[in-house]
Formats: structure tokens, sequence, C-alpha cells
């Protein structure tokens, strides 16, 4: 029961500030990743002979450092943060130039949120901006009658602390704006039977993006779209808690358990009965579940009623100035949240009675 009361627990939660929160941790991976391959690069001859590609290979393996479950992608990604950066050199341009911008754009590619192009290139020009600026406040504070081996590693740490900076833009753009999955998502978390409504929901969603002016309204909308999502999750789980408990089976058992013959000795008897209290308990497990169940997807219908009734209240309102906003967004998104806090109280509730039994 306990994946199910996390998943139901999270069915209706809104997002909060989700890659605000993660953005220390995956700087921080930037920084040590990078500053670890200046460290290797300072104590053998390659900072000394070659600088500017040693820091290309520090910059590009902390960016590879920025989600360590995709680190697969960490030769790619430090093959071509070098492959610019050399390529700059070559035509005359800073390397660190070409290097912060390659490394910026596929750290932003790399952040475990979904990102599109215009994420890209505010990584890109963010860790441009921070590498080139990080590059020369090493060249000023730090003196280079410093060894290599303390040069290398204290000017990475420089670069690369504000060049991972250009992920600030990045999760500031992903926070603010509607997170809602891809198709690809629903398609890779949900199965055929639960796809339809998701679907639908993203569908009304896009239509209604052409009559909402305003931020906030196109955000609420978003998260009632998400919401569908995450009851689709919920009632995947719980259809599949349904089917591996058969009632018919385990009344089966229980019948089994309850009628026995007078010459069975009382340890057998007593395990038995014990064995159909559990099975009782069990039914009982399954009805709270049939319950959830039917709550859930009674929710997945009057959410996506909601947003079949804000758009065509929006286009309404497109020839009405002043009402461009559902006139209840607020309240639905309310009671919404008050289901899900009430569901979370009612579910830790039951949880500390079981406990106490």
């Amino acid at each position: 029961m306990n994946d199910l009361q996390l998943y139901a627990d999270a069915a209706l939660a809104p997002s909060g500030k989700v890659a605000l929160q993660k953005l220390p941790k995956q700087q921080a991976l930037w920084v040590s990743g990078s500053v670890g391959v200046a460290a290797v690069a300072g104590a053998t001859p390659l900072w000394a002979w070659a600088p500017e590609l040693a820091l290309c290979l520090a910059l590009g393996a902390g960016a590879a450092m920025v989600n360590p479950r995709r680190l697969w992608a960490a030769p790619l990604v430090i093959a071509a943060v070098a492959a610019v950066g050399l390529v700059c050199g070559a035509i005359g341009v800073p390397p660190v130039v070409g290097a912060g911008a390659t490394a910026g754009a596929l750290g932003a590619w790399l952040v475990p949120h979904r990102t599109d192009a215009l994420d890209l290139v505010n990584g890109a020009l963010g860790s441009l901006t921070g590498a080139s600026l990080g590059l020369w406040a090493a060249v000023v504070l730090l003196p280079s009658s410093l060894p290599t081996v303390l040069l290398a590693p204290l000017t990475m740490g420089l670069v690369a602390l504000v060049a991972a900076q250009g992920l600030l833009p990045v999760a500031l753009r992903f926070d603010m704006g509607p997170s809602l999955p891809s198709r690809s998502e629903v398609a890779r978390t949900l199965r055929v039977p639960y796809r339809p409504a998701v679907m639908r929901a993203l569908e009304l969603y896009q239509q209604t993006q052409a009559s909402v002016p305003e931020r906030d309204t196109r955000r609420g909308l978003a998260e009632m779209a998400m919401w569908v999502y995450r009851l689709q999750q919920t009632l995947q789980t719980l259809d599949k808690q349904l089917e591996q408990i058969d009632p018919e089976h385990v009344e089966a058992r229980i019948r089994a358990c309850r009628e026995l013959a007078d010459d069975v000795d009382s340890f057998t008897r007593e395990r038995r009965q014990a064995t159909a209290v559990h099975l009782e308990r069990l039914l009982e497990r399954r009805r709270a579940i049939a319950v959830e169940r039917d709550r859930t997807d009674a929710l997945v219908d009057y959410s996506l009623a909601y947003l079949e009734e804000a758009r065509a209240g929006m286009t309404v309102a497109q020839h009405h100035p002043g009402e461009t906003a559902p006139e209840r967004l607020d309240e639905v998104l309310d009671r919404l949240r008050e289901y899900a806090r009430e569901g979370d109280t009612r579910r830790q509730t039951a949880r500390e009675v079981d406990l106490t039994r």
C-alpha cells in the first residue's frame, strides 16, 4: 500500500519551484566536474602544453555532470565542447567563447526537466558570458607564479562557478512557465487506455492559448491539464492494484479457512482463522482502493469538463472585453487543491489507525 499511497498523495499536488530547488546541486556538480578535470590537467603536462584545450575539456566535463542519470552522454558533450573551442581558436575567436556557449547549451539539454530551443539559447548565452567573465576574473585575481597544480583547478573553479550560472535562466523559465508532459512522455508512462484523457486535456489547453492573454490564467489552465495527467497515472496504479486482488478468489480462500472439519487440530484451526482475518482485511483494502479509483476517475471527468467550459468561455470572452478569464478558475483550483489536502490527511489518518491496531 505504500507505493499506492505515494501515488495518490501526489495526484493533485501542484508543482512548486522544482527546477530552482535542483539548481544548486546541478551547479555544484558542474563546478566539481570541471575542477576535477582541471586538477588532473594541472598535474600532467596538458595544462602547460595546451591550456585552451584543457579548459575546454574541463568545461565539457562540468556540463556533462549536470545530470548524473545521463552520464552516458559525457563523452559526446566533452568532445563537442572541445571541438567547438578548438575551432573558435583556429578562426581567431577566444576558445572560451565557443566552449562556454556549447557547454551551456548542452548543459541545458541535459537537465532533468524538458527543455526546448529557447532554453538551449538561454543556456548558451548565459554560460558564454559566465565563462568569459570567470576566465577574466581568474587572470586578474590569481597570481601567475602559482604552481600549475594549484593554478589549473583554481582557474577552472572560477570559470565553472560563473559559467554554471547559465542554468539559472533555464530553471527560471521552467518554473515560471507551464509544465506539461510531452506526447512521448505520456506514451512512455501511461498504457493505451489511460492516454486519451491526457491527450484531450493537452488539446484543450492548446486550443485556449490563442485567446488567453494573462499569464496567471494560462498557468492555471496548464495546472488543470497537468492534474489530468497525474490523475491518470494514479488511476493506472489503482487499476493495477485492483487487478492483483481477485475478490472471488479471496472469498473462496476465506470460506475454505472458515469451513473446517471437526477433527482439525487446534493449531491448524487457529492459523486458518488468522488467515481468514487477514484475507478479510485484504478485501477491505480492495474496497478502499475501489473507492479511491472511482473518486480519481470522477476528478478526471470534472477537470476535462472544466477545460471544455474554459475553452468555450475564452471564445466568448474574445468578443467581450474585460472577460478574458473564466470566472470560476480560482474557485476550481481551490477546490481541487483542497481535495488534495483532504485526501492526504485522510490517508495519513488511515495509516496511523492501522499502526495502532
